[in-house]
C-alpha cells in the first residue's frame, strides 16, 4: 500500500539522517553587514536550496546581522556517517533507474544525482525515507530540461518593476536573481523558489544603481551550475512627469478599504480612482502613478488608476 507521509516530514526524516556534506564556513555561519544568502552560498560552497532545506523558517528578503544560518545537517561531518557514502559517486542505470546501497539516505542520493529532494521523493511516491532497504530500485527523474526565461518590459527607468518568467527549473529549488552590465558582472537581488511544476513568476526592480543608457542583464543563476540570461534591459532616464508612473496587470479582488489587484507574481497593489470602474474577478491592466500616501495601505503600494482595460491574463 502506497505510503503518502506529509512533505515537510519526508523533508525533515531525510536531512536528520547522516550524510556527508561538507562546508567551508562550518556547521553554521553568523550573517555579516551586507550578507546575501547567494554570497553565503558563494562563500561556503553550499547550495542555496539546501540552506533553505536547512533553516525552513529563514527569509531570504529580512537577514539580520548576527542571525545563525545552518549550513549542515545534524551528523554530517561527525564522523558518524558511512565511509561508504563517499567513496563512490551514485550513478543511475541506463535504465534511468537507482539501486540503494549501504549507508545511502534519501537526501544523499538526490545530491550524487544532480536532482533535488523533492524531485526523487515526487518520481517514488511510495518512498518512505526512513525505511530505506539496501537493494530497493528508485526511479530517477530523465528527459531533457531545456529550461529558459523571459522578462517584462525590455526597457525602463531606476526602479521599474520588471516581471521574470521562468520554466523547466528544477522543481522547489532557490535560485538566485540578479541583475548587471553582462551575464558574468551581476549583483544578486532576490532569492525566490520554483513551483512544483518547475516555473517561476516574480518580480523584481531595476536596480537603483543603474544609470540611464546602461543596458543590464538579468540572470536567474539556479545553483546547479547554469545561469540563464535574458535579452538586453535597457535602461532610461525618468521625466518629472513620468515620475512614479507603473503599469500592472492582474486580477481585481476586494480590498480592506479599497479595491486591489493581485498580479502573476501574487504581488498586491490597493487600487484608487475617481474615473476607473473596478469589477471583483476581472483580468486587467491598469495605467497609473504610484501614490505618496493612502488610506488603503495594503499591499506593496497604492496606485492611482489613469487607464484600465480588460486583457487575457
Amino acid at each position: 500500500m502506497p505510503r503518502h507521509l506529509p512533505l515537510l516530514a519526508l523533508v525533515a526524516t531525510a536531512l536528520a539522517a547522516p550524510a556527508q556534506a561538507d562546508s567551508r564556513c562550518g556547521a553554521t555561519y553568523e550573517i555579516g553587514p551586507g550578507d546575501t544568502l547567494y554570497r553565503v552560498s558563494q562563500r561556503c560552497g553550499v547550495g542555496l536550496t539546501r540552506i533553505m532545506e536547512l533553516n525552513p523558517a529563514l527569509d531570504p528578503r529580512s537577514l539580520s546581522v548576527g542571525a545563525e544560518v545552518r549550513l549542515t545537517a545534524p551528523g554530517d561531518g561527525t564522523g558518524h556517517a558511512d565511509d561508504d557514502t563517499g567513496s563512490q559517486p551514485a550513478q543511475a542505470a541506463p535504465d534511468g533507474r537507482y539501486r540503494v546501497r549501504e549507508g545511502d539516505t534519501a537526501y544523499s542520493i538526490a545530491q550524487r544525482l544532480g536532482i533535488s529532494l523533492f524531485e526523487l521523493m515526487a518520481e517514488n511516491e511510495e518512498l518512505d525515507p526512513a525505511e530505506l532497504a539496501i537493494g530497493a530500485v528508485l526511479d530517477v527523474p530523465t528527459g531533457d530540461r531545456s529550461a529558459g526565461f523571459t522578462i517584462a518590459p525590455h526597457a525602463g527607468p531606476v526602479g521599474r518593476p520588471v516581471d521574470i518568467t521562468a520554466y523547466n527549473l528544477r522543481p522547489h529549488d532557490w535560485v538566485t536573481i540578479g541583475a548587471g552590465p553582462a551575464s558574468a558582472e551581476w549583483e544578486p537581488i532576490r532569492q525566490a523558489q520554483v513551483t512544483a511544476d518547475g516555473t517561476l513568476a516574480t518580480e523584481v526592480r531595476v536596480p537603483d544603481w543603474a544609470d540611464p543608457g546602461d543596458r543590464l542583464v538579468f540572470v536567474v543563476d539556479t545553483d546547479r551550475g547554469i545561469t540563464l540570461k535574458s535579452r538586453d534591459f535597457q535602461v532610461t532616464a525618468r521625466d518629472d512627469k513620468d515620475a512614479g508612473r507603473i503599469t500592472l496587470e492582474g486580477r481585481v479582488q476586494d480590498g480592506v478599504e479599497c479595491m486591489t489587484l493581485k498580479t502573476p507574481q501574487g504581488t498586491i497593489w490597493s487600487l484608487v480612482s475617481d474615473v476607473a470602474d473596478f469589477k471583483p474577478g476581472e483580468y486587467v491592466e491598469v495605467e497609473g502613478t504610484l501614490a505618496d500616501a493612502s488610506f488603503c495601505m495594503q499591499g506593496e503600494g497604492t496606485v492611482e488608476v489613469h487607464a484600465i482595460r480588460k486583457t487575457t491574463p
